[in-house]
């Protein structure tokens, strides 16, 4: 009976440290190897994030020189409440 238990502690204890200290730390790893992966892919990226100080904002607007297709989208038509 105290085995079990014991084997119970025990493994609960294991748990708790690898949650608290080893799963954190594994998942950094791999975030920041992630990181460094799309940043080696996207070089772009990387420029535009360094470029930029701390509390910089930038305002980018789009092009509002192309219209949208609106051929063959059908007519409008108003539709109206009415009252019984």
């Amino acid at each position: 009976m105290f085995r079990i238990i014991g084997t119970f502690i025990l493994v609960y204890l294991i748990f708790r440290v690898l949650t608290a200290y080893v799963f954190p730390w594994i998942v950094k790893w791999y975030l920041n190897r992630a990181k460094k992966k799309f940043y080696e892919q996207n070089p772009q990226a990387a420029e535009s994030q360094h470029r930029k100080k701390k509390g910089d904002m930038t305002i980018t607007y789009k092009d509002n020189t192309t219209r949208p297709d609106t051929e063959g989208l059908g007519e409008y038509t108003d539709f109206e409440d009415i009252k019984e």
